[in-house]
């Protein structure tokens, strides 16, 4: 059973992202076709997120590079992201260099990402 005050703190943060995020996508490459021959094809996967930036703290010494985006995905996704998938972000597609969930007492918050092209 989960915690109801973790409940409160996804629609917190599902709310402060769908106000103040914009639209991206999760874009995953998805197979189908035979085995011998699968098709790949990139599916976009529509989301809310918002690009907090980076500061000099968490740049020098860390995974985090400069023209890096670095934000929180809405915990609200239709695919559970992974490092697999890139962030589409105002058209541009980013590969994860990280990604963490923000999940405490088992309810997942958001989502952080670190994502570079």
């Amino acid at each position: 059973m989960t915690n109801p005050m973790y409940n409160r703190l996804r629609e917190t943060a599902q709310r402060l992202i769908d106000t103040y995020g914009k639209a991206g996508s999760i874009v995953r490459e998805e197979r189908s076709g035979p085995p011998h021959a699968p098709v790949v094809t990139p599916v976009a996967h529509s989301c809310r997120l918002v690009d907090t930036g980076y500061s000099l703290t968490n740049r020098d010494a860390s995974v985090v590079q400069v023209g890096d985006k670095v934000g929180v995905l809405s915990p609200d996704v239709p695919v559970e992201p992974g490092l697999h998938d890139r962030l589409r972000i105002d058209g541009t597609d980013y590969r994860l260099v990280d990604l963490q969930p923000l999940d405490p007492g088992g309810v997942t918050l958001l989502f952080e990402y670190v994502a570079r092209i």
